[in-house]
């Protein structure tokens, strides 16, 4: 019995020793594998060296703020069309659907002319026949005035004999004829409808076998070189713009680019949006169609002596970091604005230059080396 519980004892202490043992080795390969670097600063600080940072010289110069904007081009005058004739319509053109673009004069419909055709052949006989009437009175008056002549010699011919009443009646009833012509001629051009320049369709839902009544609304249209931008804008943008009248602007509709220019600003706020509404005319008759959604870009006056600064410069709370001495410095200069090229800032003191990008454990009286990256001051 004492020898087993011997051996047992000596089997425990060598499990024991070979746990250690493991536990040894594992410790070892963690320390050999664990990474040597120190915390971020730690090395410099150590070795006393300053970590580097890239620094920006700005320049001062004139920079702009470009205005961006969301508008939609509407016709500046639409105009309704409206058929003349009453009937039913017999053509339409095939530009005369949304997006179509017609020339002055081209005939966009026509309405059956078949009764207007005929009330012109009546007007027409009815003219004839007055003519008729008041050319065989004439010639009348003519032969009976001259019969009086001859046997009454050196008497005044009376107005009865020479048939003037007559004559006066029957050249009214010419004129009335003459009316009735004209009116019917009007009648049947006005069963072709066109108008007096060019345009494009904006909706026309009229086709052949419609019946339509004069004056009633079958389409509207607008003149080409007639469009315009109306985009609302934010009061502070409009009051950095200042009058924006006569402003060159960009509009953009998809991949396409139009030049325009500002030609009106509202003069009251929208209730709901409390946003004022530039007007922007199209420097050409090339335009996108009305209703669509387009951007707007205006350029804005310059501020001059501003810098431009990137945005890898940009601080929390507006504020850049400079170096001044060899040691960083926070500074918050005023903010101009922003543009798609970078942060606009009025000019500052930025003694050895503006630091780009993060530089670790930053603050200030941080020691750095600046290392020049943009052109002299």
């Amino acid at each position: 019995m004492a020898d087993s519980a011997e051996r047992e004892s000596r089997g425990l202490a060598g499990w024991a020793q070979v746990g250690l043992l493991v536990v040894a080795l594992a410790v070892g390969i963690y320390f050999a594998r664990a990474p040597s670097v120190a915390p971020i600063g730690e090395d410099s600080v150590r070795s006393g060296e300053a970590p580097s940072v890239r620094v920006l010289l700005p320049e001062a110069g004139s920079h702009a703020l470009t205005v961006a904007l969301t508008g939609e081009v509407h016709a500046r005058a639409p105009v309704a069309l409206h058929p003349q004739a009453t009937g039913r319509v017999i053509e339409v053109s095939p530009k005369l659907r949304a997006g179509g673009t017609f020339s002055a004069g081209e005939t966009l419909l026509v309405v059956d002319p078949e009764d207007t055709e005929l009330r012109l052949e009546r007007a027409r006989g009815m003219l004839d026949a007055a003519r008729g009437r008041l050319r065989r009175h004439v010639d009348q008056g003519a032969l009976d005035a001259e019969l009086y002549r001859q046997r009454n010699p050196g008497a005044e011919v009376p107005a009865s004999v020479a048939r003037l009443g007559r004559i006066e009646r029957f050249e009214g009833r010419v004129r009335a004829a003459v009316a009735d012509v004209a009116l019917a001629e009007l009648q049947l051009s006005e069963t072709r409808l066109s108008l007096p320049f060019d345009g494009t369709v904006i909706a026309a839902p009229v086709s052949v076998g419609d019946v339509v009544a004069r004056a009633s609304k079958i389409g509207t249209v607008f003149q080409n070189g007639r469009l315009e931008t109306r985009a609302p804008i934010p009061v502070a943008d409009l009051a950095y713009l200042g009058d924006p009248r006569g402003r060159p602007a960009a509009v953009f509709d998809g991949g396409q680019r139009f030049e325009a220019v500002v030609a009106q600003v509202s003069s009251v706020l929208a209730p709901r949006t409390r946003l004022s509404m530039l007007l922007l005319d199209f420097a050409d008759a090339n335009a996108p169609p009305p209703g669509t959604f387009v951007r707007v870009t205006v350029e804005g006056p310059a501020f001059e002596n501003a810098y431009l600064l990137p945005s890898e410069a940009h601080r929390a709370g507006d504020s850049v970091w400079v170096v001044d001495d060899g040691e960083l410095v926070r500074e918050t200069p005023r903010t101009l604005g922003q543009t798609e090229t970078g942060w606009i800032v009025a000019e500052f003191d930025a003694r050895d230059g503006v630091v780009l990008g993060a530089v670790p454990g930053e603050r200030a009286g941080l020691a750095v080396k600046a290392v020049a990256e943009g052109g002299g001051r």
